[in-house]
Order: C-alpha cells, then sequence, then structure tokens
C-alpha cells in the first residue's frame, strides 16, 4: 500500500509539470468528445430507458451529490442509481480501513444497502472494476493517485462510460487548483460541474481544455441546508470549532492547530454557558500521524482531553444540521470556510501568519472578507465573548455578494445538475 501523502503535491513539483503533455491531453480530450457522443448516441438508441448512475464515494463527509441521488430515487424508472465505496490508498493502510468502514457504513445506513456496492474486498485486498455496470459515473475526489487506477477518472474515460466531476469543497488554494487544471483527470470527464461565478472563470482560465466541459451549476452540497430549521435562539450558545488538516504544508497554510490545540479543551471552563463542538477536517489527524507530527498515542490522549472538558466530537458525512444547531464558527479550513456563509451566521477566521494572498484563489480571499479575523488567542475568546452575550437572530440570510457568486441556484442546484446528466432527453 502506499504509505505516502500523495495528494499533497508540493508547489515546485506541479508547477513544473511537464507542459509538453499538455497539447496531448488537448488532443486527447478532442477525442474523448467524440466518444462520449457516440456513447450518448448509443443510450439513446438503446431498450434501455434507464440510466445506471454511479456515484464513486471514498470520503462521506466529501460526497457532493446526495439531493442529486435522492431525486434519482424518487424515479426509478428513469435513473438506477448506486453508490460505490472507493478505498483512499494514499495514506496510512489504518486511515484506508478506517476510512472505507466509516463511509460505507455511511451510505448503507442513509441509503440502504441495496444502493451501496463495495468497490474493495479488504480479506482478499481486491479492487473491483464497476464501470461496465454504469452509464454515467459521478466521481467525488479529482485525484486519480488517491484510488486504485480502476476507480481512477483517467481510467474511466477509457471505457464505455461518462464521467463527471462535482467538486467536493469550494476551491480555496489556488496551487492545487493549478494542479488539478493541469492535470489529465479534470480536462477528462464528460462535465465538469463547478460551483461559483470565481471557480467557473478560473476555470476557463487556467484549466488546459479552458473550460470546454465546464458547466456552472452552482454547489450541489448546499442544497440540503435548506431543509434545516435555524435553531438559533436556544437557551444555551453552540459554537463549532473547525481546523484544517495542512498542518506543516507550506503549499497551504491554512491550520493553525498546533498553534491554538492547548485552549480547544479549556474553553468549556472560560465559557461555562457555551456548548462546543469539535470538528476536525477528515485528514486533520491522519496527516498529523502519517507525518509523525502526533503518535496515535498523542492523538488517542487529545481525542480524550476534548471529551472529558464536555466538548462535544463530531465525525462524519451530514454536517449541515450542525450548522443549523451552531450559532457560530471558529474556522481555520477550506470549503467551511465559504459554506458556513449559507447560514448568514457570524465566523471568525483564524489566520496563519503564514497564509500570503498568492495562496488562495480570488472566492476564498473575498470569503474572508466576510469574517472576524483572529491571530491570537485574545482574538478568538473575544469573538466568542461576543457570540455569548449577543441576542442571536432567529433566522439568518445570505448577504448579496454570497446570493450573485456564491450561491447560485441555490437550493435547486441538484435539479439544475440532473438536467444535465439527462442523456435521454
Amino acid at each position: 500500500m502506499v504509505e505516502n501523502d500523495k495528494t499533497m503535491i508540493g508547489a515546485r513539483q506541479f508547477l513544473e509539470y511537464n507542459p509538453k503533455q499538455w497539447d496531448k491531453i488537448k488532443n486527447i480530450y478532442d477525442e474523448l468528445s467524440v466518444h462520449y457522443r457516440k456513447l450518448i448516441e448509443n443510450k439513446r438508441n438503446s431498450t434501455d430507458k434507464v440510466i445506471h448512475f454511479g456515484a464513486y464515494a471514498v470520503i462521506d463527509a466529501q460526497f457532493g451529490m446526495d439531493d442529486v441521488f435522492e431525486l434519482m430515487k424518487k424515479d426509478p424508472k428513469h435513473w438506477d442509481p448506486k453508490i460505490v465505496i472507493i478505498p483512499d490508498i494514499s495514506r496510512t493502510y489504518q486511515h484506508q480501513e478506517q476510512t472505507y468502514l466509516r463511509t460505507r457504513e455511511f451510505f448503507v445506513t442513509k441509503y440502504g444497502k441495496d444502493y451501496v456496492v463495495d468497490g474493495w474486498d479488504m480479506r482478499s485486498n481486491t479492487f473491483f472494476d464497476h464501470t461496465d455496470h454504469f452509464d454515467i459515473i459521478y466521481f467525488s475526489t479529482p485525484y486519480d493517485t488517491m484510488v486504485p487506477e480502476i476507480h481512477s477518472i483517467e481510467y474511466a474515460s477509457s471505457k464505455n462510460v461518462l464521467p463527471v466531476y462535482v467538486n467536493y469543497g469550494f476551491d480555496v488554494a489556488y496551487n492545487f487548483m493549478y494542479m488539478r487544471m493541469k492535470a489529465p483527470a479534470l480536462n477528462y470527464v464528460w462535465k465538469y460541474f463547478t460551483e461559483t461565478v470565481y471557480s467557473e472563470k478560473d476555470i476557463r482560465d487556467l484549466q488546459i481544455i479552458n473550460g470546454k466541459n465546464v458547466v456552472l451549476t452552482g454547489y450541489a452540497k448546499m442544497d440540503a441546508y435548506v431543509k434545516y430549521k435555524s435553531t438559533s435562539n436556544k437557551s444555551r450558545k453552540k459554537i463549532l470549532i473547525t481546523p484544517h488538516h495542512s498542518v506543516n504544508l507550506k503549499d497551504l497554510p491554512l491550520s493553525n492547530f498546533m498553534t491554538y490545540h492547548k485552549l480547544i479543551p479549556r474553553l468549556p471552563d472560560i465559557f461555562p454557558d457555551i456548548d462546543f463542538v469539535f470538528r476536525p477536517h477528515p485528514l486533520l489527524f491522519a496527516r498529523m500521524a502519517l507525518n509523525k507530527v502526533w503518535t496515535d498515542e498523542q492523538i488517542d490522549d487529545y481525542l480524550t482531553e476534548i471529551s472529558r472538558a464536555g466538548i462535544e466530537y463530531s465525525v462524519g458525512g451530514d454536517y449541515l444540521k450542525l450548522f443549523s444547531e451552531c450559532d457560530a464558527i471558529i474556522n481555520d479550513c477550506g470549503s467551511f470556510t465559504l459554506e458556513w456563509l449559507f447560514t448568514g451566521k457570524p465566523g471568525c477566521f483564524v489566520y496563519n501568519d503564514e497564509l500570503k494572498n498568492e495562496h488562495l484563489t480570488s472566492q476564498m480571499k473575498e470569503a474572508i472578507k466576510r469574517y472576524r479575523i483572529a491571530r491570537s488567542e485574545d482574538d478568538i475568546i473575544g469573538f466568542i465573548k461576543e457570540i455569548g452575550i449577543t441576542d442571536m437572530k432567529p433566522e439568518y440570510a445570505m448577504d448579496d455578494w454570497v446570493c450573485e457568486n456564491i450561491a447560485i441556484n441555490y437550493p435547486n442546484v441538484a435539479k439544475r445538475i440532473l438536467d444535465e446528466l439527462d442523456i435521454l432527453r
């Protein structure tokens, strides 16, 4: 098994990605466009009038097609949707097993075992190729090196299936966005559904094929948020704390966890009238263990300390209900920074002094402007004090910038994507 963090490629490596390959990728895309049109024509002429749709899921929390999947389930005469659980082979084997089992359990619980398909047999360490079973496959990760080859976008593009991509989060890091635009995978998909006015422009400017496969649909993951009624004005305030995984990552210095981790377990003592929820990025502790920042024992000890302090530890796929329950966020994450803006609630962005403008995408730079900035423990504590004494509104509204630039088609993004996927029309 691969034991290094292959998805976190350094800036020098991918900025020096061989430009001689770019013309080859353009030519391959042109050939794929013809191939994809033939597949659609064949399906329309087929006697099978059900579209068989596979959703390849690696991490439950990064799955961005829940509402699309629900719409498909409601129309079984037209859609046959399945979720295929895919292992993450880019980190430790222990992380691979834990993530696979947790993700599988999440989707079995949510949709039932009849909708869930295994992409890996742990006992024999066998990976299963399901490309021949589907007309369309949605990929939740753009990192082909993160998954077995037969579960990659590049592999699917060589088969008789239409690969599509919906971003698992908002693009916040310029270097990693650049890497994805210059790597083959997202230049090979049939359709690349993107989320914002900013992301569409970035794709057209940076992608090798200049956005020929891009469709501006909006951010499907947030459609579900509208189902949750805000629970502000409760008897106790609740604050969400969301540290990013980028500990010691020079190309994306978002994380402040090693600077402020000792403060977090102290917060319930400082603010006994406020509840706290600790929801780290799913890769935080995996990266810390892999890169020997902390041992497994140190991680277990810290989570025990969090529990003893009375802080709720949140993991798993569905966090939008948590968004509705919390009154504010303390955040140094990526996608959460933009996702939280849909709530209209106050947020505190903990700023890493090593973070520079050139590290960030244009939409992330604008999003941070909507937050209170904290650069010290005193700043964090000051923000919490304000939340504790402020009468919170029962409902919140997005500001105009979010509505016009970020929340495109919200809360009907799933319907927009489904219309784009309907190859039988």
